[in-house]
């Protein structure tokens, strides 16, 4: 396949020099699309505001299952809840999600149909949630517009509180790049400490959190400490995470491993339009102390009983 797609490119490419006449005008047309694209895409800002730009249809499309599913190619993934009822009956919430992994695969169970999360939980997706994501990926033509259907938009505090104030749910990977940089295969390191925005949030705008852990995210790519502290220095200073990292074989494509996506029960918060540190400090308290019994209580039935959740 790959001899005879060589040999209609080298005979286009021949076909082109010696008509050069040609080759502009094939040339212009390949180009006109792609400049159509970039204006109408990347101009259009969608990622800035609340409303984004989700398709519904998408999110419930049945090839995400044969993909990230029980059964899927990329991984083998499966939700798993702490208390489903409890979560059914929220009307609004924030994510919290851990951890960010290489490429945080995990995502995609609760963003999607995969293991059923949108049909089983109307009341916080689709329409009615967004995910937060760091800026420099809606600048990648294609992977853009992928994450815009599935209702991310930029992880700004101007569009999490629009959000809010809609009465819609968020999804955050608070650990962002930095936690990123920490996956290591077969430990579970969250880069948690000092990151409490999402808790101030929830004060503010009185939604409750919901801690959710991912068994296996860290497992699907083996990452190489090769100049690690300088792309730490990169990652804090410039906020770009460069991951050195390698999945099936020479890959990038993750090892298929079972991904257990287990989601918290809601920890309900009292409303402060105006919380002072000492109860952002206290509910980030609480929320860490309830990651960590999630942690513990699934890590054996996820495969991984001797797991130790490591804050940073």
């Amino acid at each position: 396949m790959v001899t005879f797609l060589q040999t209609v490119g080298c005979a286009i490419a021949v076909y082109w020099y010696n008509k050069p006449e040609v080759y502009q005008n094939h040339v212009a047309l390949l180009l006109l699309p792609l400049v159509t694209y970039v204006l109408y895409s990347y101009l259009d800002g969608k990622e800035t505001t609340a409303k984004g730009n989700i398709w519904p249809g998408f999110q419930k499309f049945s090839l995400h299952k044969y993909l990230i599913g029980p059964k899927g190619y990329l991984c083998s993934g499966k939700m798993v809840y702490d208390d489903k009822e409890a979560l059914q009956k929220t009307k609004q919430c924030i994510f919290g999600a851990f951890p960010h992994g290489v490429v945080s695969l995990h995502h995609g169970l609760m963003v999607t149909d995969a293991d059923g999360f949108v049909s089983d939980f109307p009341n916080l997706s689709c329409e009615k949630r967004r995910d937060l994501g760091a800026s420099v990926v809606f600048k990648i033509p294609g992977y853009r517009e992928l994450l815009l259907w599935l209702g991310c938009v930029d992880a700004s505090r101007k569009n999490a509180m629009a959000i809010l104030r809609k009465g819609c749910s968020l999804y955050i990977l608070p650990g962002g790049e930095l936690e990123q940089m920490l996956t290591r295969e077969g430990e579970h390191h969250v880069y948690l400490k000092t990151r409490k925005g999402f808790c101030k949030l929830a004060l503010e705008y009185g939604v409750a959190l919901v801690p959710v852990y991912s068994f296996g995210e860290t497992d699907m790519y083996t990452t190489y400490s090769f100049l690690f502290k300088l792309r730490w220095w990169i990652c804090k200073n410039l906020r770009m995470a460069i991951p050195l990292c390698r999945g099936r074989g020479l890959s990038i494509i993750p090892r298929r491993v079972p991904v257990h996506c287990v989601v918290g029960a809601p920890l309900q918060v009292e409303r402060s339009e105006r919380p002072t540190p000492a109860n952002i400090d206290a509910l980030h308290q609480r929320f860490c102390k309830e990651l960590e019994r999630v942690f513990n209580k699934h890590k054996a039935a996820c495969g991984h009983p001797s797991a130790k959740l490591v804050f940073h």
